[in-house]
Parts: structure tokens; C-alpha cells; sequence
């Protein structure tokens, strides 16, 4: 399934954005957006974002999720935020997620990546491919978030049980029938599995709910960051609200 994302309208990108090109071992070439913290310190550890983008998965779409989720806010956080393009045009679940690992590897050489895993995050067809990649390779990442996504094949729905232990968080909008439907299946089998998982459903919105933007993402996943010793104990941030939210089986 495949849905196309109108950037238009977006803000302009606010943020330095740094244009990266990574050889892969077969001689191709991944090209990615990089922003880094504000305040960049090579010898820090920092919360790293692997953000997938939606649409074609091009450039221009990595600059549209750049704006409206995770440019200016992460940066301001101190985030680095990592964001790739389809390359020749093939999606990251039509077989381009096969040189992530490649990507992931590349940033553990360069930077301090806290607690030696990455969160990972996609809209539409970025969160179809969040998915794949993340039941690909569970144990690389600290957390799933999709706004919207869901499974994009049986085969991967049948793989969800690899997700244990990940905190995974869906949005949609509620006009967005088909997917909503999706998300809750998705939902459903993750609670029957013992997989913790949040489905939040935006009223009257549709397939890219508005009412989501860069700072409610950001609030959630800064309450995602691995816990330090000390602070085991502390109560929880609150997450995004506005929205019916569910953590238990849906009804019906």
C-alpha cells in the first residue's frame, strides 16, 4: 500500500540541515539529511532519530518531515535527527530497507548514539517502512513511532512477536477509515502478544492528522529516551493528548 503526503503548506525549514552521501558496500550510493544539535559536542552522547519520510520517499519529502516533526524541535532538544532517501526511487519496504544497517553502522562510528541504540519513526509510507525495519532489526532501536503506519505485509504482520520489549506508538486520523482499521488490527495483535503499544486516533482528521505536529512528537519521544540509574523511580512525562487513545484491546 502506498500513499502519497502533500508537503505543501509546510513551514520552511528552519534548521541547518547537512546533505550526507554514504557508499555502500556494493558501490551504490545512500543519500541522507542530517541535523545535527545546536549545540553539537562530538565526545556527547546524544538521542539519535532515524526518520523515514513519506510519499516517494525523496528528497523533498525528507525536507517535508524535516519540517513538520523532527528539524527544528529535535535540534533545539538535542537531537540528532537522520533522514534518508529512497534510493533510485525504491521504497524502505520494497527493499531499500535492506542497506539501513549499513546507515545505523556508519553512525555508531561517527557519533555518541545514546545507549547504543537509535528511535526510529516514519509517516505513511515512512511508517509502513518503520514497520519492516523495525521487526528486521528489533534490537537496534529503543523506540517504533508511526503517524500513520501499520505492517505492510501479512508476512510482517506475522512477525510482530519480534517486538518485544519495544515501546510502540501509532497515530492516524479518524477519516482515514482504512488505515485506522489497520493500525487497530495492528494494535490488537501486539496486546495479544503482551506488547505494550498506544493507538491514538484524532478526530475528524485525516490520513496525516494536523493536529500532530513537531512538538507533541518530540514530547513523546523524549519520554522514550532510555531511563539513567538515577532517575528510575521518577514518574513519567505525560504524552500527547487531544486525541482518543487507547492502550488496552479496542471493543468491537
Amino acid at each position: 500500500m502506498m500513499f502519497l503526503f502533500l508537503a505543501a503548506g509546510f513551514p520552511v525549514i528552519a534548521q541547518e540541515v547537512e546533505d550526507v552521501s554514504l557508499v555502500l558496500q556494493d558501490g551504490s550510493t545512500l543519500r541522507y539529511a542530517l541535523v545535527l544539535p545546536r549545540h553539537f559536542d562530538t565526545y556527547r552522547e546524544y538521542p539519535v532519530l532515524l526518520a523515514l519520510p513519506p510519499g516517494p520517499q525523496d528528497r523533498d519529502m525528507v525536507d517535508a518531515g524535516l519540517s513538520r516533526y523532527w528539524g527544528r524541535q529535535a535540534a533545539a532538544r538535542e537531537w540528532l535527527v537522520v533522514s534518508p532517501v529512497a534510493p533510485r526511487g525504491r521504497l524502505f519496504f520494497k527493499g531499500s530497507e535492506d542497506v539501513l544497517p549499513q546507515l545505523l553502522d556508519e553512525l555508531q562510528k561517527k557519533y555518541q548514539v545514546e545507549g547504543g541504540k537509535f528511535h526510529l519513526a516514519g509517516v505513511s509510507n515512512g511508517g509502513l517502512s518503520a514497520f519492516r525495519i523495525a521487526i528486521n532489526w528489533p534490537e537496534r532501536f529503543h523506540s517504533l513511532t508511526v503517524l500513520p503506519g501499520f505492517p505492510p505485509t501479512d508476512r510482517d504482520f506475522q512477525r510482530l512477536d519480534r517486538l518485544k520489549g519495544l515501546p510502540i506508538n501509532m497515530f492516524a486520523g479518524s477519516k482515514d477509515k482504512e488505515w485506522v482499521d489497520e493500525e487497530t488490527r495492528t494494535h490488537e495483535k501486539l496486546n495479544e502478544l503482551g506488547i505494550p503499544s498506544t493507538l491514538k486516533i484524532f478526530p475528524h482528521e485525516g490520513h496525516v492528522p494536523a493536529s500532530m505536529d513537531g512538538e507533541m512528537v518530540m514530547d513523546l519521544l523524549e519520554t522514550l529516551r532510555p531511563v539513567p540509574q538515577e532517575s528510575v523511580g521518577s514518574p513519567p512525562a505525560d504524552q500527547p493528548g487531544d486525541a482518543h487513545e487507547t492502550n488496552q484491546k479496542p471493543e468491537g
